[in-house]
């Protein structure tokens, strides 16, 4: 169970004792934001002894700003590195080892690591890494009737005698 602290951020221990003490100015913060920037997620980063509780780090994000801001910046920085693990993998030959299934088996997984990196860098860092859209309204819609109306009124406004038909001799 959590408290509401800010800027202080406190997680109660299961047990009797003080709760545990997490203020911004903790280096524990700073170790979260450079492992998430280094390409790891906010969990797997949190299972480590000694971290907060994803809850915690949740409320944190949620509740100061300032931490909100260098999370949002490691969140950019993560998918800058997904980028370029998506390299490194496509760049990875094939152990010599591998024949047949086990080949294909060993494209496959490359693949879809690829994949799961592509989209969650596009998910991360959609200005970057996300599909470009173009969702510029352009309304070519005609009216036929608008048309019509103004054929009809330049035909009444029409002063000159231009005739583009000529009369058949009879």
């Amino acid at each position: 169970m959590t408290q509401n602290l800010a800027p202080e951020v406190a997680e109660k221990r299961n047990g009797p004792g003080r709760p545990l003490m997490f203020p911004l100015e903790n280096p524990i913060w700073t170790d979260i934001i450079e492992q998430v920037s280094n390409g790891k997620s906010l969990s797997s980063t949190l299972r480590a002894p000694g971290m907060p509780s994803y809850s915690l780090a949740r409320q944190m994000i949620k509740n100061n700003s300032e931490f909100r801001g260098m999370y949002e910046k490691a969140m950019e920085d993560r998918a800058d590195r997904l980028a370029e693990e998506i390299i490194e993998l496509a760049d990875q030959e094939m152990p010599e080892h591998l024949e047949g299934p086990l080949a294909s088996a060993w494209v496959q997984q490359k693949r879809m690591q690829v994949d799961a990196r592509k989209w969650v860098a596009s998910k991360l860092h959609a200005k970057r890494y996300g599909e470009r859209l173009d969702v510029s309204v352009t309304d070519t819609r005609i009216s036929v009737r608008d048309a019509l109306n103004e054929a009809k009124q330049r035909v009444l406004t029409d002063d000159s005698n231009v005739v583009d038909v000529q009369a058949k001799a009879a």
